[in-house]
């Protein structure tokens, strides 16, 4: 019993306390920032708690403090992007779940909400990026998933995928989470993913300077094409294609 107590009682919190490390959530901020470039920059198992710590301006002695180990703030960059990626799809899933909530939805509906559900990740092209070392930390996530990366589907990913299936679903008369339905949904979403992601080899393929104006119209008529298509709608009637833009 005596030692059990001892053990306990060296154990620090995990939280900042009233009075303890100083300006407590902003150090606690700071060590995450760092973190996400560091892992991001050299993945889980090469990044060292010591050089997360000298770049954030902390001792060890601190990290443990707020994280209890590697592990911890691995964990915590990844909820770190969580709560980023929902701010992000907030507005696409209030735009898709309030009107999917009627069941009276005609096919008509169905598809000029899709349609606005695409334009509306088209825009997000031309809207302030996440740091490079935050894609490559989701990257490495998504080639090999961690627990961390349960946290990013749990919160973002997986809620968007479900929020959209349920709109291919009713479109292609398939239940939500048919296999069927979500691999038409994820077909969707690779376009885009490849403009998002790889944006920099994306405009050097095409030769293009940014994905504003004209050239954002061109992927979204093409990315509605290819949507067209791969749920096997019937085209647009007396649709004109849009124009080259200029480089």
């Amino acid at each position: 019993m005596a030692k059990s107590a001892k053990r306990k009682s060296v154990n620090p919190p995990r939280r900042p306390l009233s009075g303890g490390y100083a300006r407590g959530e902003a150090t606690r901020l700071r060590i995450i920032g760092t973190a996400l470039d560091v892992f991001g920059a050299l993945g889980f198992e090469e990044a060292s708690t010591r050089l997360i710590a000298d770049r954030a301006g902390v001792n060890l002695a601190a990290l443990h403090y707020y994280f209890a180990g590697k592990g911890g703030v691995y964990r915590a960059c990844a909820e770190h992007i969580a709560s980023y990626g929902e701010q992000m799809i907030g507005p696409f899933l209030a735009r898709l779940e309030t009107p999917l909530a009627n069941p009276r939805l005609t096919r008509r509906q169905l598809r000029a909400l899709l349609h606005q559900t695409l334009d509306g990740f088209a825009d997000l092209l031309v809207s302030p990026r996440e740091p490079p070392t935050w894609i490559a930390f989701v990257l490495r996530e998504q080639m090999n998933p961690t627990a961390a990366y349960a946290v990013l589907h749990e919160r973002v990913s997986g809620r968007l995928i479900g929020a959209v299936a349920a709109l291919v679903g009713r479109l292609i008369d398939r239940p939500a989470d048919a296999e069927e339905t979500i691999l038409r949904t994820l077909t969707m979403f690779g376009p885009l993913m490849v403009f998002r992601r790889a944006r920099g080899a994306a405009l050097l393929a095409l030769g293009w300077p940014d994905f504003a104006g004209d050239r954002l119209a061109l992927i979204k008529a093409v990315l509605w094409d290819q949507a067209v298509g791969a749920l096997g709608l019937r085209p647009d009637p007396q649709r004109i294609a849009p124009h080259a833009p200029r480089r």
